[in-house]
């Protein structure tokens, strides 16, 4: 256990060194399709190159989050900050198509890590519910605010300096944050463990079998992370189409993501006020019905202000589904089921990239937001849960029979 101090404290920490992992990352996600262009890769092939963000994260995240539950996450913190911000130095130091392919496999693997073990050290602080939302809506804010700060600048770069110089420098702030980070190694580990073999490696499906609405709180992810990518992947194709430049494209992601920020502030308030269920819900819904409304126009004025209300809606569905999942979830197996829920991001990061890169070819990049806004304004309304009381170890689950760690 850690002292009852040391959290609160360590979280404020750790808030300056999310913020700064994430503008790097998040900076250059608007920036990799429009290089790519430059480089000569199709809309086509773009949606492969998205895919390769997610595609090592798919085959590890389960292991590291079970390892975290047995030892702890700060050194997989460290590690993530550390290989995100090296892959972001790669389309500088490999100015190609292999050095943009390689850059996102590293970058994605390293700030999925980072982002884990971040959930895993934010769910292991308290199991008390709400003092977890409010610890989680700490961590969120810090990573919504990197996700604003981020291409806020990075377009500027890229117009001012190249895409190459672009990447480089966003990768910089990742190599400040490892300064701030990095003194948690020193801090007690919670949630420390010494168990043997991870028994999601037998069975991972068991962990649907902790809590009957397990699969939902993992869907909530699912739309939410399918529309985040999906806006910054296409929307620069979009807007790049309409004539709009590197530096006004990076300003509405931007906009899009400082959403994120602001609706943060109202989250917990409007939870207590109407309940998660229907802030849940209606935060998919609508942003579903953004992304029907984005490609019926290219009007930057617009643009923007539907950007800005597609981030307010995802801004809060996305927090909402990790405080649930870590409700469901046995209080000693938090790092396993949160590894398990970036393994089914993560398989539809690269399961939906590849699926619209194809369509692409016959609809063009408004298919896109079309399909999109179907799949979450349809899927958002299978999304309630009645109860979030979570499984204790001595429910087995369902599937097998098994229980403890």
């Amino acid at each position: 256990m850690t002292d009852s101090s040391a959290p609160p404290r360590a979280l404020r920490l750790l808030s300056v060194g999310i913020v700064l992992v994430t503008a790097g990352v998040m900076g250059t996600r608007p920036l990799v399709p429009l290089y790519a262009l430059s480089l000569g890769i199709g809309p086509g092939e773009i949606g492969v190159l998205v895919a390769a963000f997610a595609i090592l994260p798919l085959f590890i995240v389960s292991l590291v989050g079970s390892w975290m539950d047995r030892h702890g996450s700060a050194w997989i913190m460290v590690s993530g900050a550390l290989l995100s911000a090296l892959g972001l130095m790669l389309p500088f130091l490999m100015p190609d198509r292999a050095g943009l392919y390689l850059s996102q496999v590293a970058a994605g693997t390293g700030s999925t890590v980072f982002i884990l073990s971040l959930q895993h050290y934010t769910g292991s602080i308290t199991s008390e519910p709400w003092a977890r939302e409010r610890a989680m809506a700490l961590t969120s804010m810090s990573l919504a605010l990197g996700s604003f700060a981020g291409p806020l600048f990075s377009g500027f770069l890229a117009d001012a300096t190249g895409f190459g110089t672009a990447f480089l420098l966003m990768a910089l702030p990742g190599f400040l944050a490892l300064a701030v980070v990095a003194p948690v190694l020193w801090a007690p580990a919670s949630g420390r463990r010494a168990t043997g073999r991870a028994e999601w490696l037998s069975n991972p499906v068991r962990i649907l079998g902790y809590h009957p609405y397990m699969g939902r709180a993992f869907m909530i992810s699912v739309l939410v992370l399918m529309g985040k990518d999906m806006y910054v992947a296409y929307f620069p194709l979009y807007a790049d189409a309409a004539g709009i430049s590197a530096s006004a494209i990076g300003i509405i992601i931007a906009l899009h993501n400082g959403g994120a920020v602001v609706v943060r502030f109202a989250m917990l308030p409007m939870v207590r006020l109407f309940g998660k269920n229907p802030v849940i819900v209606l935060s998919v819904v609508m942003s579903g019905m953004f992304f029907l409304l984005l490609p019926l126009t290219v009007d930057i004025v617009l643009l923007t202000a539907i950007s800005l209300a597609l981030g307010l809606g995802l801004g809060i569905g996305q927090p909402l589904a990790i405080t649930r999942t870590m409700n469901l979830s046995p209080p000693d197996k938090i790092g396993e089921v949160l590894g398990m829920r970036l393994a089914v991001n993560r398989l539809t990061q690269v399961a939906t990239p590849l699926t619209v890169g194809a369509m692409v070819s016959f609809t063009g990049v408004v298919g896109v937001f079309f399909f999109v806004g179907a799949v979450m304004a349809l899927g958002g309304t299978r999304l309630s849960v009645p109860s979030e009381a979570p499984v204790g170890p001595q429910r087995p689950p369902r599937q097998d029979g098994g229980g403890g760690g």
